[in-house]
């Protein structure tokens, strides 16, 4: 059995992840910032398959602390997978941001990603396989008015990616990326509306897709597991957009 760490796991596309991962019987290790709805998350993994393991972590990747990751390793089976998904989005233009609205989306969008990886890597070279995800965005692709320090950071984001996939290739470590587009999570502040103004906002986001429809969570996870699994073990320094074709209408 193989291990799988999520960061972003308490909600949206990570829990989505989190609970493919559990029926795909593997170990995993939870992180987030919220506890309460971590703990519901590892309690759903469980429910799902009582076979494995899952370690929750409490841990605001804006204040890092690796003791806490490297700690947990040894808890589970192999950790072969890590799937960089914490992120928040704030809006503003260069002239509205704040200096604070760069440092915190840089600090959570990239830089936690970033420390995550390099406390994984050795252990990935010791065993001779490990696999990247980066969830990115659209808008590291194709930005939008409005999203310059989001948009920005997620492109890195992308580049960072490439390069991992190159320098990890020889040690059997690798990088892929996906770009969700416009989803039903609580990273929008749609998510939080009440029903019926909620629904009039997501059908007037969805005439901006080719699909006519919003993404789901679950619609995500499926390609990250994809991509992060053995499933696509011939696959690295790939960038796949999961976005309704809302870059290309």
């Amino acid at each position: 059995m193989a291990a799988a760490l999520i960061t972003g796991a308490s909600s949206g596309i990570g829990a989505a992840t989190a609970k493919l991962f559990a029926q795909n019987n593997y170990d995993l290790i939870l992180v987030a910032r919220n506890e309460q709805r971590l703990r519901d998350i590892q309690k759903q993994c469980l429910d799902l398959n009582s076979k494995i393991k899952v370690i929750s972590i409490v841990l605001d990747l804006k204040n890092y602390v690796s003791s806490k990751i490297l700690s947990s390793l040894n808890q589970v089976s192999s950790v072969e997978i890590l799937v960089n998904n914490a992120g928040i989005y704030e809006r503003g233009s260069t002239t509205e941001s704040t200096d604070q609205i760069w440092e915190d989306q840089f600090q959570i969008n990239l830089m936690g990603a970033v420390k995550i990886t390099r406390d994984l890597w050795p252990y990935f070279e010791k065993n001779k396989k490990g696999s990247i995800l980066n969830v990115s965005s659209t808008l590291g692709i194709k930005p939008a008015p409005g999203t310059s320090a989001y948009s920005a950071i997620k492109a890195a984001m992308i580049n960072w990616t490439l390069c991992l996939a190159q320098e990890g290739g020889a040690s059997n470590i690798r990088a892929n990326c996906v770009c969700p587009g416009i989803v039903d999570t609580p990273i929008h502040s749609f998510h939080h509306l009440p029903s019926e103004q909620k629904n009039k906002t997501m059908n007037q986001y969805a005439q901006f897709q080719l699909l006519d429809q919003i993404g789901k969570p679950e619609q995500v996870a499926e390609a990250i597991y994809f991509l992060a699994s053995d499933k696509s073990s011939w696959t690295t320094g790939s960038v796949l957009s999961i976005d309704g074709g809302i870059n290309i209408k």
